[in-house]
């Protein structure tokens, strides 16, 4: 069944009317699926077998893919000029340079995703096409998509709320002497329970584990007094969640309620300061500067991202990213302490920015006390 349209049309449009490019062509999962609705698992599987999305500044769009998985394209995309190449017989770029020269491109201005395509690939597009300029168009694809849309809005939030009911319903079903990795792969099977189709990520990092940034859940089991830092995302009919907690087995000391209070104090904090106009790195800065307050020094390199179809996206809420909060962004803030002497603690949610401030948009939990695995 053909999908909604969600792209922001009307952002794409601007972007591409200031760019001074004639046509943009996607090439990655993502963006492909951003721009046509097709979302074809084999494109990220088989790098070769490449999907495109040409889109023209004057002009219909079109959608290039490999016969085999031409059927499926045309029933899940919202464009009506659906090509195919035949794999092995015909090289995807043939079939792109092709629709390029129909569309009076050959010596134009192009965009093409140079972080995805090949350098083989960008050569044989480069022979094929002489005299057309070719640029990058990450940057443009990046920028359109970190605006959100209602229908987009909704779909990761619900993938969201969905992520954060299995870990927390994780934690709560958890004993001691259960193992770190049976937890993480209750997390995943409630995970899959609620919808997902795929795990984009599953970090959980118990005892000394939690200290780092991305371990893989071991064989040891939880021990009484351990911090359990869970990161999970999954994947739900093409678009993602990626949602963290903290937990203590048993139960916490003195100091573990302490230092999560201090912590959510300099999330809840670092939300409440993001507002429209405000720039990335000064969410950034707030959060160092709250922690040093605390009596934390804070060393993660960012405190959240942009979050969309790829996962970390711009802004990016780190110290070099002047980029302005809009309206209708989404945001994981998640500032992170990873210190040997406090243990490691993980509050990321997804937030909203909106018109007049901030929104927390997962609410499945209460997060003010550290969560407690009894045993």
């Amino acid at each position: 069944m053909q999908r909604e349209m969600l792209m922001n049309v009307e952002e794409f449009q601007r972007a591409l009317a200031e760019s001074n490019l004639d046509a943009v062509v996607a090439v990655s999962q993502p963006n492909v699926f951003y721009t046509s609705g097709a979302l074809i698992p084999t494109q990220k599987e088989i790098p070769d077998r490449l999907v495109q999305t040409v889109l023209p500044k004057d002009g219909d769009d079109v959608l290039l893919t490999c016969a085999i998985e031409e059927r499926f394209a045309r029933a899940e995309t919202w464009i009506e000029d659906v090509r195919s190449y035949p794999e092995f017989a015909q090289s995807p770029i043939y079939l792109l340079a092709s629709v390029l020269k129909e569309k009076g491109l050959a010596e134009g201005r192009v965009g093409i995703e140079k972080k995805y395509l090949t350098g083989a690939y960008y050569e044989e597009l480069v022979s094929l096409l002489p005299r057309a300029r070719f640029e990058a168009c990450d940057d443009l694809f990046g920028e359109v998509r970190s605006v959100k849309t209602p229908g987009e809005i909704k779909r990761f939030q619900q993938a969201a709320l969905a992520t954060e009911r299995a870990m927390m319903e994780a934690f709560h079903e958890a004993k001691i002497g259960q193992t770190e990795k049976e937890l993480l792969d209750c997390i995943l099977l409630k995970l899959t329970a609620y919808g997902a189709d795929d795990i984009r990520l599953g970090v959980l990092a118990a005892g000394d584990q939690s200290l780092h940034a991305h371990p893989k859940a071991r064989d040891r089991e939880l021990q009484a007094g351990d911090l359990v830092r869970a990161d999970i995302g999954g994947v739900f009919n093409g678009y993602g969640s990626d949602v963290a907690r903290t937990a203590v087995v048993g139960k916490a000391t003195q100091d573990q309620k302490a230092t999560y209070s201090k912590h959510r104090e300099v999330q809840r904090g670092a939300i409440q300061y993001m507002q429209p106009g405000v720039l990335a790195c000064d969410v950034f800065q707030y959060c160092v500067q709250a922690y040093r307050k605390l009596g934390i020094d804070y060393s993660a390199p960012h405190v959240g991202h942009g979050f969309g179809l790829g996962g970390h996206e711009v802004p990016m809420l780190q110290p070099h990213d002047a980029r302005e909060l809009r309206p209708n962004m989404l945001i994981c803030v998640e500032p992170v302490i990873l210190d040997k002497d406090l243990g490691g603690y993980q509050l990321e949610d997804l937030v909203l920015i909106k018109e007049d401030g901030a929104e927390i948009l997962t609410t499945y939990s209460d997060t003010e006390e550290l969560c407690v695995i009894e045993g």
